[in-house]
């Protein structure tokens, strides 16, 4: 092996000695104005912006957030640092630590530093400290040597540190393969069905026992508060049985700040499971709120391992891991363009094969990982919509949604968001068909909002992307995943290559699926470039608006009422040869008359002539409907998904004066409102899809 291959540096001949820095690197601490420079000597320099932006291009330094540090000099492309965070998501994966000095060493049980020189010196101390825990967890953790290997390989500054401290730095011994240890599914156990659950009981919660409980969850040293131990009370009238059938028990709470609610609704909630054997779903407003009350139920269940058993938190597909997705990027971290790949995925590795659920949005997968590793080599993982094979699926056993439904059924408590419960709802059922008997809603007050959003249509510019994927299936090979987005037409080919009028109908959802955002609609919508021809029949492009900006055209204050807005528009259009123009606050669009943003009429390119004329009833005509946003129908040729595009971008509706929802008329009417509020209903589609938050 010759002396330039980095192999031989990694691994070299039996009896020497890898070739290690004779000193640690320098520490960087990058304030707003200046930054702070520990050298190796111990020396502190203090540096402009600009100086410590030419002095990190010659010597890697020791920082704590390498991408926060690097806006603060202006680097915005990065630079090459040894990133305290990125060694303590390798040595403890899936644990929380705040991504600052002073997160750092309360995390490691370090003191807490007071000034910038003190953090430098506590940043040597936490590197040090986590090596020599990666040193005693070596012969327990043999995956971590080949992930190490194959990232160090790939130029990771931490990769000869962290083998030594893994006891591979003597050239003793086979070194490992590139790719070991990535391989995680190997390791990870399956999911087992289990007979259905029998009915639930009906035993009651009785007041005093709900009384009882709390106290139990606060211990003897906690401040007496009758008011909470009141609520506690009030909340268990919910679990007794039914005097009706059909009828549920409903309680309505409220309290102040500071009573304590959430333990107030555990305590009869945890009794009435324990009781009756069935879960209890705890649900609440936001994917923060959930981890809130993940946390407060360890007071209830203080073993790990129990509260594994009797706790699952609930979220929709896009917020797991999935190791398809995973899986068809792990042959890359051996090929030559591997840097950024293996490393990226050598930190998701050890994280996969530690964390408690799978969830990476929000779970135990560090949030400052995104922000480190980039969104498509870590969130780009995750499940999207439209692209689970479900039991086709090779890692089906091992999935981590999977798993999460599955143990919801056996749990105690369960704890969902309010777009997870009332999608499910909506549906009929979860995914077994069932619906749990008892449910508590925390923060209540917003769940007409999530009500709202569950059993009404809407299509944002990313949903359009999604369900245009879903519809067409695979428009270029680029990902590992393309080759499983068959689209609507593959999947249904088979059922319906008999049956000729359901044939057309999917071929015509195809052809009018062309409209709906493509891959990288934002950026072409920022440098207005639309790209790709559709239909002159699919052409049905919508400006919507988004709450706060300036009112949408043709909306006049004061005037109330549709028919007063009809009225007023059809006033403007006998008064002046501007009136059928239009413009759009979505993305800061302008649209003029007749002609939907990107749109061209006729082979020349030119704008439809019935614009001019101010006939609302002809194609290219605008026209306005109070809640619907603006629709403006174009003829001839378009520019794909320009008009959807531009449409979609503002990811709202406009509800002007005098709004009311009207039915839909039928897709082959000219005045269909595509895209609007009533379309796009299958944009949500699964019952476990809620956008989870």
């Amino acid at each position: 092996m010759s002396a330039s291959d980095p192999e031989s540096a990694l691994f070299p001949e039996p009896g020497t000695q890898v070739t290690l820095p004779d000193q640690p690197p320098p520490v960087m601490l990058a304030g707003v104005t200046r930054v702070l420079w520990l050298t190796s000597d111990g020396e502190v320099d203090w540096l402009s912006p600009k100086e410590a932006a030419r002095r990190v291009k010659d010597e890697a330094p020791l920082v704590c957030h390498a991408r926060a540090a690097g806006r603060r000099l202006g680097l915005e492309a990065g630079f090459r640092a040894y990133d305290v965070l990125e060694l303590y998501a390798f040595t403890r994966p899936a644990s929380f630590c705040a991504p600052t000095p002073r997160g750092m060493a309360q995390a490691l049980g370090l003191p807490q530093p007071e000034s910038l020189e003190d953090q430098a010196v506590t940043l040597h101390r936490c590197a040090d400290l986590l090596l020599r825990e990666l040193e005693a967890l070596s012969r327990e953790d043999a995956a971590a040597a080949g992930i190490a290997y194959t990232m160090a390989r790939a130029g990771w500054l931490w990769g000869p540190w962290v083998m030594q401290a893994l006891g591979l730095h003597d050239g003793s011994g086979t070194p490992p393969r590139l790719g070991q240890g990535y391989r995680v599914w190997e390791k990870l156990g399956e999911w087992s069905d289990h007979a259905p659950e029998p009915q639930p009981s009906s035993a009651a919660v009785e007041a005093p026992e709900a009384r009882a409980r709390l106290a139990e969850l606060l211990g003897d040293e906690s401040e007496e508060r009758p008011q909470q131990a009141d609520y506690a009370s009030a909340i268990s009238t919910a679990f007794q049985p039914r005097a009706d059938e059909g009828a549920p028990n409903m309680v309505l709470a409220e309290a102040g700040t500071g009573v304590g609610k959430t333990l107030g609704y555990i305590a009869p909630a945890s009794l009435w499971s324990e009781k009756n054997e069935a879960p209890v779903w705890l649900s609440t407003f936001t994917r923060n709120l959930q981890h809130q009350l993940d946390g407060e139920l360890d007071r209830l269940y203080p073993q790990a391992s129990e509260k594994r058993q009797r706790v699952v938190v609930r979220k929709g597909r896009e917020n797991y891991l999935c190791l398809l997705n995973y899986a068809e990027r792990v042959p890359s971290v051996s090929g030559a363009q591997a840097s950024d790949q293996a490393i990226a995925l050598g930190l998701v590795a050890r994280w996969a094969a530690r964390t408690r659920s799978g969830d990476m949005v929000g779970g135990d997968f560090p949030g400052w990982l995104v922000d480190l590793l980039g969104r498509a080599r870590t969130l780009g993982l995750a499940d999207r919509r439209g692209e689970c094979i479900h039991s086709a699926c090779e890692f089906y056993r091992k999935c981590y949604i999977e798993k999460s439904i599955r143990r919801a059924r056996r749990a105690n408590l369960v704890v969902a968001n309010h777009a997870l419960v009332l999608i499910q709802a909506a549906m009929g059922g979860a995914e077994d068909g069932h619906l749990p008997l008892r449910y508590v809603f925390d923060e209540g007050h917003h769940l007409f909002d999530a009500a709202d959003a569950a059993f009404s249509a809407h299509l944002s510019g990313q949903e359009g992307l999604e369900l245009r994927r879903w519809l067409l299936g695979a428009e270029s090979r680029r990902g590992g995943s393309a080759s499983r987005l068959r689209g609507l037409k593959r999947r249904l080919e088979e059922l319906v290559a008999q049956d000729e009028q359901l044939s057309d109908a999917v071929h015509a959802i195809v052809r009018a699926a062309v409209v709906l955002p493509g891959e990288g609609w934002h950026a072409r919508l920022n440098d207005g470039q639309p790209q790709g021809p559709a239909r002159p029949s699919c052409c049905r492009c919508v400006v919507r608006f988004m709450p706060g900006r300036r009112a949408p055209p043709r909306i006049q204050p004061g005037i109330r009422g549709a028919s007063g807005q009809r009225r007023a528009a059809e006033q403007r259009r006998r008064t002046g040869p501007g009136a059928g123009e239009a413009s759009g606050a979505a993305g800061g669009a302008e649209a003029p008359a007749g002609t939907a943003p990107g749109c061209r009429g006729g082979a020349a390119g030119q704008r439809h002539p019935a614009a001019h004329r101010g006939r609302p009833a002809l194609a290219g005509a605008p026209r306005h409907r109070p809640g619907f946003g603006l629709a403006l129908h174009a003829g001839g040729a378009v520019r794909g998904d320009a008009g959807a595009i531009r449409g979609l971008a503002g990811g709202g509706s406009y509800r002007g004066p005098g709004y009311r929802r009207r039915p839909a008329p039928p897709l082959d009417r000219p005045d269909h409102p595509a895209g609007a509020d009533g379309a796009g209903t299958g944009a949500r589609r699964r019952g476990d899809l809620g956008h989870a938050d």
